[in-house]
């Protein structure tokens, strides 16, 4: 397939691809003749799963990472459950500390409202 034919059915763009492709997340496309890329159609699946793990925060090179099978399942899902395990983690601790972070902003704010006249207090904290 052209890369245009693969990229509008996988709902990317062809400069997107060609990033992939240069990147090493995705493999190289035969050439033809022609010199034109020829890629296979089951690329649609790694892409649209590309995309979908972006949605989700994973990184390119966590998603580079993975071992990539064949057909509609390419990630088992032993692995997916694994990966998503780790990403939820992450994404908790993340709100954790952006929780506290929204916390002493409103403290710092209700000093100042309190006595505005005052200023900040830096101290430890």
């Amino acid at each position: 397939m052209k890369i245009g034919d693969i990229a509008k059915a996988a709902g990317v763009t062809t400069s997107r691809i060609r990033f992939y492709e240069r990147e090493g997340i995705i493999p190289p496309a035969d050439r033809g003749a022609n010199g034109y890329r020829d890629y296979p159609a089951e690329l649609i699946t790694l892409l649209r799963f590309i995309e979908q793990a972006q949605g989700l925060g994973f990184t390119l090179r966590e998603i580079a990472d993975v071992e990539i099978g064949k057909g509609e399942h390419i990630v088992s899902c032993t692995d997916a459950s694994a990966m998503l395990a780790q990403k939820h983690a992450t994404v908790t601790a993340l709100i954790a500390e952006a929780e506290d972070r929204k916390r002493r902003i409103e403290a710092l704010m209700a000093e100042l409202e309190a006595s505005p006249r005052k200023g900040i207090t830096v101290g430890a904290g």
